[in-house]
Parts: structure tokens; C-alpha cells; sequence
């Protein structure tokens, strides 16, 4: 190869003065190799030129780079503030509607999964007896009298229900209830309606929350469901 050959890149590129680019211009047409591949790499470059706009760096690009390679004692939420605002610049609305809406979904998703598994460990705690009442005829020598039952109070985890199981209640009217009662020093809260069913046969079940305690139930037999305070007759309750 010649000597001059090797300053074909430099010859493409501009670097050579003008006395480099006249001998080479000269040994160009004597060198048949060197020709050939100034061809292709003149065809190269032009067809770049199709996809690459070539532009002028601005002076202070070199002195950004280096700012950023050698800023070392930058304050982290500086930094942190420096890169949010690149991404921002990133997401166009619609793009970040839709990352926001996938976030939200994640969420979702993730607070449904701890919620099923609370419920499936709810599941497999043991449910104990806390309490157990008899219930009793409030008139023992009504016609009533063979009215019974019992309640209990069930505890599962943190959760407790009031179950009421009533045998032998006499049949109720159109829109009679009867409805259960909780009692402690005199004052009473409403635990709930029920109607038997045709063998006379009531059942109840009323989750307790914290506030709920009571020292004794009783049953009444109410005109409708809409009793605040016991107007009917009670026929059953705890000793």
C-alpha cells in the first residue's frame, strides 16, 4: 500500500491543507484501490446525510458534560429535582394519564390481595364461645310458657357476633317482629328484627362492635320493625 493511501480518511473528512489535498488528488486517479473505496465512502456519507441533520454543538455543552461528570458534592434532592424535571419533560399528558392510571390500578390490586389474605387468615382462626344465655319465658304461665332458647356470643379473631336461637314462639300478625334487645344498667340498644318461621322457630345473628355490651337480652313482640324502644310485650329473656 502506498504511503499516500492512508490519507484517504483525512482527505474525506477535510483535515488535509492544500498541498496534502492536491498530491492526493493526484495519486486518487493513479491509485485504482484508493479510488474504489473513496466511492463507497462518499456514497456512505451522502446517504448519511439523508438521516442526520447535522448540527453545531453550542459552546456550552462541553462545559454541561463536565459539570455533570465531576459534580460530585451536588445535593441529593437538588439532583433528585434535576432528574424529575427531565422525565416530566419526557411524558406527554395522555402518557402520564396512563402511567398514573396503571399506578392506581397496582394499588387496587395490591390492597385487594392484603385484604384476601386477612380474610383468608379470618377464616382459619378458631371460633370460640365467649358467653352463652338461656333464655327464658318472660310469663311462665302464659300460653307461651314452652317458649325457649339461648345466645350465645361467638368470638373469632377480633370479630364477635351475637347469635339468638328461639323454639316455640307464638305466630306474629302482618307486620309484627320480634326484636331483640341488649341491656346494661337500664338502657337498651336495638340488636335487631327477626320473624319465625312456621314451626315457631326465630334466629338472630347481630355482630357486635366494641361499644356493644350488655349484661342481659330481651325479646319483645313488636307492632313493626320501626320500634326505637320496646312497645310490645316481652316474651323472652335472660335471667
Amino acid at each position: 500500500m502506498n504511503t499516500e493511501c492512508v490519507n484517504l480518511l483525512s482527505f474525506l473528512s477535510g483535515e488535509l491543507g492544500e498541498k496534502e489535498k492536491k498530491a492526493f488528488a493526484e495519486h486518487l486517479i493513479q491509485c485504482s484501490e484508493c479510488t474504489r473505496e473513496y466511492k463507497q465512502m462518499t456514497e456512505a456519507w451522502n446517504s448519511l446525510k439523508w438521516d442526520f441533520e447535522e448540527i453545531e454543538p453550542s459552546s456550552s455543552l462541553k462545559s454541561e458534560v463536565m459539570n455533570f461528570v465531576f459534580e460530585t458534592d451536588e445535593v441529593p434532592v437538588r439532583r433528585r429535582k434535576k432528574w424529575s424535571g427531565f422525565f416530566l419533560k419526557q411524558f406527554t399528558p395522555v402518557t402520564s394519564g396512563l402511567l398514573l392510571a396503571a399506578l392506581v390500578l397496582v394499588f387496587v390490586l395490591l390492597y385487594s390481595n392484603i385484604q384476601l389474605k386477612k380474610e383468608l387468615t379470618a377464616i382459619n382462626l378458631p371460633m370460640e364461645v365467649k358467653t352463652s344465655l338461656s333464655l327464658q319465658p318472660a310469663d311462665k304461665t302464659a300460653v307461651n310458657m314452652n317458649t325457649d332458647g339461648a345466645a350465645y356470643i361467638l368470638q373469632q379473631g377480633k370479630e364477635r357476633r351475637l347469635i339468638v336461637q328461639i323454639q316455640n314462639l307464638p305466630s306474629l300478625q302482618e307486620s309484627e317482629v320480634y326484636q331483640v334487645w341488649l341491656l346494661k344498667d337500664g338502657k337498651r340498644r336495638n340488636a335487631g328484627t327477626f320473624k319465625p318461621d312456621e314451626a315457631g322457630t326465630g334466629s338472630l345473628t347481630y355482630k357486635l362492635s366494641i361499644d356493644d355490651k350488655f349484661n342481659h337480652i330481651g325479646i319483645t313482640r313488636e307492632p313493626d320493625s320501626n320500634s326505637t324502644k320496646p312497645r310490645g310485650e316481652k316474651i323472652v329473656g335472660s335471667s
